[in-house]
């Protein structure tokens, strides 16, 4: 936190976390297995993550594009 010159009220930083919608953007995709499951998938750093779109689930990759991050869940979500 720091005051602003011109005015004495403090400014504050939102903290840089992955919830955070400035700092990272997440698609949500819907993969057609039996059944069908919600995938998000998100990129940082120039790398690709993907996750079920449910919580508390762990986050795969990392992935050199979106696609590879996206065929990597189909096939992993078509194993079971």
């Amino acid at each position: 936190m720091w005051k602003s010159i011109n005015n004495p009220a403090l400014i504050t930083i939102p903290p840089l976390t992955t919830i955070n919608p400035l700092i990272m953007s997440t698609k949500v995709t819907t993969i057609s297995t039996n059944p069908p499951v919600n995938v998000k998938t998100w990129e940082t750093r120039k790398k690709y993550y993907w996750a079920y779109d449910y919580p508390g689930n762990s986050k795969n990759g990392p992935f050199k594009s979106e696609k590879l991050a996206l065929l990597d869940a189909t096939q992993f979500s078509s194993d079971s």
